[in-house]
């Protein structure tokens, strides 16, 4: 699908920030931005340089983004970026920001009280791999966020174009990323939030399964929640056209 420059989105907004993923780095929405958004506006977080800022505090960090970006009024966060986003989203008193999550789930841990998300020994290995071989172990990482994906080898090839970069980050800070999904929770601050958010699910996403969006429903009762069809943890490059057409809407 082409699409022409005055079907891009995005262009009232002065300025929108995009936070990526655990694993990842900013190129994993050059797709996306290049194909549908207003460029001019759109501006990349790189989560590692924050949580190695911050030394894994993720609400130091947060300040430290909304310092360096006061006109920011669209945030667009995919995973583990979600958890920047909502401690920004805590910090703007005023709503002025919009806010987009991908893939969200307000706690990315399984525990008694939580039915979703990687289990301890999960983490435990990434950990424990990492220390051995950054780029096998991500490659290992990003088979498991495809699932069972119906096109999962095309996208696998396409997602792993860029790993190569990923050596350059600091294995602290990917390390501190794990310790931030192993001990973060925000499912008390969704129950206290009137806000109008856009969350948006895959319905093959085993790590932040749809099935999350009936408690996001009780939370935030006036938020939007939208799965899209065949998809997977990464529904912006899996489902391109569909991902478009819900935040077009939305914004």
């Amino acid at each position: 699908m082409m699409i022409n420059y005055k079907d891009k989105i995005g262009e009232k907004y002065k300025k929108i920030l995009f936070i990526h993923g655990w694993g990842f780095n900013i190129k994993i929405w050059e797709d996306f931005v290049s194909s549908f958004m207003s460029e001019k506006n759109c501006t990349f977080i790189d989560l590692y340089k924050y949580i190695g800022d911050s030394k894994g505090n993720l609400k130091l960090a947060a300040k430290e983004v909304l310092d360096e970006h006061e006109d920011v009024d669209l945030i667009i966060s995919w995973s583990l970026g979600c958890y920047l986003a909502k401690e920004i989203e805590i910090l703007n008193k005023t709503n002025a920001i919009k806010l987009i999550y991908i893939s969200y789930s307000p706690r990315f841990m399984i525990s008694d009280t939580w039915s979703f998300g990687f289990e301890k020994n999960t983490i435990k290995k990434l950990r424990n791999d990492l220390k051995k071989d950054i780029i096998k172990t991500l490659k290992n990482f990003y088979l498991l966020i495809l699932g069972d994906f119906k096109s999962k080898k095309n996208m696998y090839k396409k997602i792993i174009s860029n790993i190569e970069l990923m050596s350059a980050v600091d294995p602290k800070n990917l390390s501190d990323g794990l310790n931030i999904i192993e001990e973060s929770d925000y499912k008390n601050f969704c129950k206290s939030k009137e806000v109008c958010n856009l969350y948006i699910y895959g319905d093959n996403d085993s790590i932040s399964p749809f099935g999350i969006r009936k408690y996001i429903e009780n939370w935030e009762p006036v938020s939007v929640i939208k799965v899209i069809p065949n998809s997977s943890h990464i529904p912006f490059l899996t489902n391109p056209d569909d991902f478009y057409k819900i935040v077009k809407e939305f914004i």
